[in-house]
């Protein structure tokens, strides 16, 4: 049986979509308080049920969101702080250090955040070696070539949704790689970009969950990305993998989180699997986006975003997450998802096919994410994608055909330049 405290009182740092809610769910009597930046409010559900909502200003300093939390623990003591997105994690941490309440440590919440914060950690841990460089210019890029050699990488330090990514594979690239990047960073919390060599082999996403610096890796996803940017385009569960190499990766991502410094969480990682070396690519204190943990629950019955709800109000996890594991999972074997990634520019008017394919065996979930009204501007990143589709299969690669012919169902008519013309997106 998991161990279960008594009814406490949470500090939530921003939002975090139905997780209040989860959370309140694993611990009946819970009660929550929330600080957030004033565009999270519209998007906090169940506002009813927050016992208090304190609003500051997108510049406020970190010492306003400390003080913000001190007063709250005064007038009502916090037991539990937790963070359910990616945005102000270093207030949160700070708040965690001056409250003396458990969350991640500074220390790793700067080196996840910061990818060249995160080389120079693993490097110090003996987990990796990667090369890696912040640049501002063409300059500087070049000085990167010159130790490095091409094809290289560039994407913004603190980036998301694969928004900037550029592969350079020569002097001529340098140009685009800097406007790219800064496409990306753009509206992030630093304009700076890394630059570090391009790593061949195959991409895969870990998830794992931690819990008292014990790490268990739940299970490895295969990541199919467009070739020019890298935005993902599809995910395959469990990721078809070669003899021992499950094993390679969960080594090299255990060790990753300890020389990180995570101790409890649900964590993403993306990796590049090479015959000779695992790499680590980067690491996220969340779950992964992308539908990925819905499609875990549905093949291993782990529910990651339940894990999270149920950690942060203080309930043990591992227990029942092994538990789970070693139940043989559910009634499907393999899930995946694919994008429709349509190649247009401009207005959409109108999107059809959702229902044919739904109507297709193993398909799970269609979700039409641009709809009329909304703008396609080419596939710039992971909030660009205009639809995905859900399947569940036999296989790993059944699941994938029956999602990619979900998508081959969708068309979305575009107007452009005063003409309106009918697209598909790619399954391939």
């Amino acid at each position: 049986m998991s161990e279960t405290p008594d009814p406490t009182h949470l500090l939530i740092v921003s939002g975090g979509r139905d997780l209040p809610d989860r959370a309140r769910a694993a611990l009946p009597g819970l009660r929550t308080t929330v600080i957030c930046r004033p565009e999270v409010v519209p998007r906090l559900r169940s506002r009813e049920k927050i016992q208090r909502l304190i609003v500051l200003r997108e510049d406020a300093p970190v010492e306003e969101w400390v003080a913000a939390a001190r007063f709250v623990h005064t007038v009502d003591p916090v037991h539990r702080l937790t963070n359910f997105t990616e945005k102000d994690t270093e207030k949160t941490a700070a708040i965690g250090l001056a409250l003396d309440l458990p969350w991640h440590s500074p220390r790793t919440v700067r080196a996840v955040a910061d990818k060249c914060a995160m080389r120079r950690a693993l490097a110090d841990a003996g987990v990796g070696e990667t090369l890696a460089e912040v640049v501002h210019d063409a300059e500087s890029i070049r000085k990167v070539a010159d130790q490095a050699g091409y094809p290289l990488i560039c994407k913004p330090v603190r980036g998301v949704a694969s928004k900037g990514v550029t592969r350079l594979d020569g002097p001529d690239d340098i140009a685009r790689a800097l406007d790219w990047g800064a496409v990306g960073a753009g509206d992030l919390d630093s304009p700076d970009l890394l630059v570090e060599p391009f790593l061949s082999g195959e991409e895969y996403s870990v998830e794992s969950v931690s819990e008292d610096g014990e790490h268990l890796v739940v299970g490895v996803t295969r990541k199919l990305s467009e070739p020019d940017h890298f935005v993902e385009v599809g995910h395959v569960i469990p990721a078809p993998l070669p003899d021992g190499a499950e094993r390679r990766i969960a080594s090299t991502v255990r060790a990753m989180l300890s020389a990180l410094g995570v101790r409890t969480g649900v964590t993403h990682t993306e990796v590049i699997v090479a015959p000779d070396a695992v790499h680590i690519v980067e690491t996220h204190l969340r779950p992964a986006g992308d539908e990925i943990p819905e499609l875990w629950a549905r093949v291993s019955g782990v529910d990651l975003i339940d894990v999270v709800a149920r950690q942060a109000v203080g309930i043990k996890v591992l227990d029942d997450v092994r538990a789970a594991l070693a139940g043989g999972g559910t009634d499907h074997c393999s899930a995946a998802i694919w994008y429709a990634c349509p190649d247009a520019v401009g207005e959409i008017v109108s999107v059809g096919g959702e229902e044919e394919a739904r109507a297709l065996e193993g398909v799970v979930d269609v979700e039409i994410l641009r709809g009329p009204g909304k703008r396609l501007k080419g596939v710039t990143g992971s909030f660009a994608r205009a639809a995905h589709v859900c399947a569940v299969g036999d296989t790993p690669q059944e699941a994938l055909t029956r999602a990619q012919e979900g998508v081959r169902k969708l068309s979305f008519t575009v107007r452009s330049d005063g003409m309106a013309e009918r697209h598909r997106a790619m399954t391939s």
